[in-house]
């Protein structure tokens, strides 16, 4: 038996008060055009950790500092296993913007449900609801 390839990714769950910040995919990318928190691969040589800070600054020209791993998901997605790492994670300087997304906003947790998110964020936009709500 074939064993599925794993992608280990790491997510940003990045929080000012009761508000996180998310982007909005770019339209030819796997869920186009759904919001999503920041994050991606994981290099192998760096840790989720350190995962999270590089893709935060890539993707939104912003710096974090990893909290604390907050939960993991595993989501099979046609012939693969995506590992997603979510941390939360403290906002510390640089204004958020679109640097490899189409858009980028600050979200009060409450409304987190009202945005189209891919199925394997549903269990940590639920959590993060009923501990941050």
């Amino acid at each position: 038996m074939n064993r599925l390839p794993v992608i280990p990714c790491g997510v940003a769950l990045i929080r000012r008060e009761k508000d996180f910040l998310i982007s909005q995919r770019n339209p030819e990318d796997t869920f186009g055009s759904y919001w999503e928190f920041p994050g991606g691969k994981k290099n192998p040589e760096e840790t989720f950790e350190q995962c999270v800070v590089r893709e935060v600054r890539e993707e939104l020209g912003v710096e974090i500092t990893p909290e604390r791993k907050y939960m993991e998901i595993r989501r099979r997605h046609r012939e693969r296993v995506v590992w997603l790492n979510f941390y939360l994670c403290a906002y510390v300087s640089g204004i958020p913007r679109p640097l490899d997304c189409q858009k980028v906003r600050w979200t009060p947790v409450h409304e987190l449900k009202d945005f189209r998110f891919p199925p394997a964020n549903e269990t940590v936009i639920r959590s993060l609801v009923k501990n941050y709500g």
